[in-house]
């Protein structure tokens, strides 16, 4: 066995040995897929940094630690619908916890939900849903190796069903709050499933925190299926903490005319790589992808998108923008794959980044395979600092450098913001964005923990 293999084989070995304790602790459509991704992973290991995807992130160092798993499935002492608050104002959401990777049980939701939608655990859809679990889950995360998800596959005991039937179009937004909080160094495997039906609309807010000291290792697979002329809008936001490390693999399926946008703004965090794979299956559908990320110290933070154009008349368009300051590492890589079928396609790439110190590091890669003859697509990238003949002017004008730099900072990412749609989440944002950059970032103001 490689070296390379050891970082693994301490979770194949506690899967083998614990198998029937996974299964107890979870539900058929989940038990079904272990066996396949054990032997997968131990076919091809982790990802390390010979693999094209993966080339910025040392995955097996992340994995090599001996964290601690929850396998059976122990509640947390607290509701965290009393005690947590994590609460954007004047924004109404339904609200949903998930603790680590325990899903606890629903006591309250901030905001009704229509007849027909479903927010709740996995297991208990696969309860009452069987059929429709054991149709989606793993469908789209499974098309392709990928080490992490086929770890996280082999280890996840549950997760979050989010069902959006034909043509319903939600009001409010589904709020899903993802909290690590342990009394040891943990590692958590999260799993979310989304389904929207034909014409059917809404918009989902991921939100990650990290409390206490504790080191946290947590993988998330999220899979997203939107049908025909459905609408989708995934925000995710993280607020974790600097030893905290979080792989978070997205895989979205979309038929023709539906629209599908991620919004990724990392405020805090250790170690994050986003994975986000977009397949474009049907004439007409539409993927947005923008990104802001703001990192500092020793944080690392890397984005790596696909973008799969497999019909005719589909459209994309991706924007991410990094500062970077101390000694963080920032990474973008994006791919637009345009398939001989997909004439009339229109692309746009953007990565743009900041290296706010000269020990930063940022690292773009942005591409285009393309097989079709009549499309329109383009990439851009930058690395550069700030601008100094901007800085002497604001300067010249009487404002104190510090401040002249948080202004230009902030411009910067404004891009990114003003593509948030709904009016009190971008709100909320540009004030966290001003205070993260004033290192005065806080947490949720109305979170219980955090007082």
């Amino acid at each position: 066995m490689s070296s390379d293999m050891q970082s693994e084989r301490q979770y194949l070995d506690l899967f083998r040995t614990e198998r029937a304790l996974f299964d107890a602790g979870s539900c058929a459509p989940l038990n079904a897929c272990r066996k396949a991704a054990a032997e997968a992973l131990e076919r091809h290991g982790l990802p390390t940094t010979k693999v094209e995807r993966y080339k910025y992130c040392d995955v097996p160092s992340a994995f090599a630690p001996d964290y601690g798993l929850n396998l059976r499935r122990v509640l947390a002492e607290e509701n965290p619908y009393d005690t947590y608050r994590c609460g954007v104002p004047n924004l109404s959401t339904s609200l949903y916890f998930v603790i680590n990777d325990v899903v606890p049980p629903t006591t309250a939701c901030t905001a009704p939900l229509p007849d027909g939608v479903v927010v709740t655990s996995l297991c208990d859809a696969a309860q009452k849903m069987p059929d429709f679990i054991a149709k989606f889950y793993h469908l789209a995360a499974g098309k392709n190796y990928d080490g992490v998800t086929a770890l996280n596959t082999m280890l996840v005991q549950d997760g979050i069903l989010v069902y959006i039937p034909d043509g319903v179009r939600l009001k409010h937004t589904i709020q899903l709050v993802n909290i690590s909080a342990a009394g040891g160094n943990l590692m958590s495997n999260r799993r979310i499933l989304v389904v929207a039906g034909r014409g059917a609309e809404a918009t989902i807010l991921f939100c990650d925190h990290a409390f206490g000291e504790q080191h946290f290792l947590t993988t998330q697979v999220v899979e997203v299926f939107a049908d025909e002329m459905a609408k989708i809008d995934l925000y995710s936001i993280e607020e974790t903490s600097a030893v905290n490390t979080r792989f978070n693999n997205v895989y979205a399926e979309q038929q023709a005319g539906s629209r599908v946008s991620y919004n990724g703004i990392m405020l805090t965090c250790g170690q994050t790589r986003n994975q986000l794979d977009f397949r474009l299956l049907g004439p007409g559908a539409a993927t947005a992808a923008n990104g802001a990320v703001i990192a500092d110290g020793n944080q690392r933070v890397d984005n790596n998108i696909l973008v799969d154009h497999a019909a005719a008349g589909c459209t994309s368009d991706l924007l991410y923008k990094y500062v970077l300051d101390g000694q963080s590492v920032g990474a973008f890589a994006g791919k637009v794959l345009v398939q001989r079928d997909a004439q009339q396609t229109e692309s746009q790439q953007t990565n743009a980044n900041i290296c706010a110190s000269p020990t930063a590091r940022a690292f773009s890669q942005p591409m285009l395979e393309i097989y079709a003859d009549d499309v329109k697509c383009n990439h851009g990238s930058s690395i550069g600092k700030l601008d100094e003949t901007a800085l002497f002017y604001m300067r010249q004008r009487g404002i104190p450098e510090a401040e002249a730099r948080l202004l230009l900072q902030h411009a910067f990412i404004n891009d990114v913001l003003q593509r948030v749609t709904l009016e009190h989440l971008r709100d909320r944002l540009s004030h966290l964005v001003d205070l993260r950059f004033r290192g005065q970032l806080s947490k949720c103001r109305d979170c219980a923990m955090c007082h």
